[in-house]
């Protein structure tokens, strides 16, 4: 009987050592803030929308760098919201929509939600490339400034952008 009972004891001991040791090493890593976050303020981008987004991603799942992508859309009226909500179903990513067109009040509402320690923004308000997004998000990820895209400071420093 005794015997039984120091085996139930060391029993409840590994399963709490494991436990633990799981909780402090992996939960935590799930709950840190990403090295980087991707940060795309749309509008009425239907025909690239998901080409870009399937682009980056691909492009920033392999960087040794954590990211998370967060998509402002900005009162679109084709289906670009349509075709984000089928894209977050099947990419992790928060999706923000805005009811009227915001202008620079669309970057402050995103930047609010963003965590990353950098965050790449892209303003796509316009007619823009298919490629041009992930040439842009390579630029960025080596440090180089563009204009009309930047690097923004979780601080709230902002470098790399111009007015149009």
């Amino acid at each position: 009987m005794a015997s039984f009972l120091l085996l139930v004891l060391f029993g409840l001991l590994l399963y709490g050592i494991f436990f633990f040791s799981y909780r402090i090493f992996f939960v935590k890593q799930l709950h840190t803030d990403p090295d980087l976050t991707l940060l795309l303020i749309v509008r009425n981008q239907a025909p690239i929308i998901e080409g870009v987004i399937k682009e980056l991603l691909s492009y920033y799942n392999s960087s040794p760098k954590s990211f998370e992508l967060v998509i402002y859309d900005d009162a679109s009226t084709d289906d670009t919201p349509e075709i984000l909500r089928c894209l977050s179903r099947k990419h992790n990513c928060t999706l923000i929509f805005g009811q009227t067109p915001a202008g620079i009040k669309a970057m402050e509402k995103a930047l609010s939600v963003c965590r990353g320690k950098v965050i790449h923004f892209f303003l796509l308000t316009e007619r823009v490339g298919l490629r041009t997004v992930t040439s842009l998000a390579r630029c960025l990820s080596r440090g180089e400034k563009i204009p009309n895209f930047g690097i923004a400071y979780a601080s709230g420093v902002m470098s790399g952008t111009t007015s149009n």
